[in-house]
This record gives structure tokens, sequence and C-alpha cells, in this order.
């Protein structure tokens, strides 16, 4: 093989390489508008909930384990004040 085959090689190795690299980021920002479309429809869902008090029975364990969630988050933060004010 000349040396100009393997510099020919070389650079289409390394073009593929980028390529690939430049694919793989487009593919992981379009995983991350997903993950924030599914975000974004769980919001959704869930603030309906609050204001109709009514959702589908198979999700309302997850809202209800949300609203747990958030109730001890409200208790940290108070455990938090009062930690600070000592």
């Amino acid at each position: 093989m000349a040396f100009s085959d393997i510099i020919k090689t070389v650079k289409n190795e390394t073009s593929d390489a980028i390529e690939v690299t430049k694919l793989k980021a487009k593919i992981s920002k379009e995983k991350t508008n997903i993950k924030d479309a599914y975000e974004e429809i769980g919001e959704f869902i869930y603030n309906k909930y609050k204001t109709t008090n009514t959702a589908d029975s198979e999700i309302m364990d997850k809202l209800q384990k949300i609203d747990e969630a958030k109730a001890k988050i409200d208790d940290y933060n108070l455990e938090i004040s009062k930690v600070k004010m000592n």
C-alpha cells in the first residue's frame, strides 16, 4: 500500500468518525427533546389533576406519589429553616 493510500484511508476513517460523532450528538439532542416532552406531558397531566381532582385510575397512584413527595419536600424545607434559625 502506497503512502498516499494510507493517507486517504486515514482521512476517510477520520471523516467517518467525525460524521458518526456529529450524528450521535444529534441523536442525544433528540433524546433530550423526547425527555423534555415527556416531562411537559407529565406536568400538564399533574396540573390538570390538581385543578380537577380527577385523573385516569391508571396514573392516580403516581400523581398521589408526587403529592406525597411535594409534602415531604415542604417538611424538609421547614426543617432547614428551623436549623438555620438556631
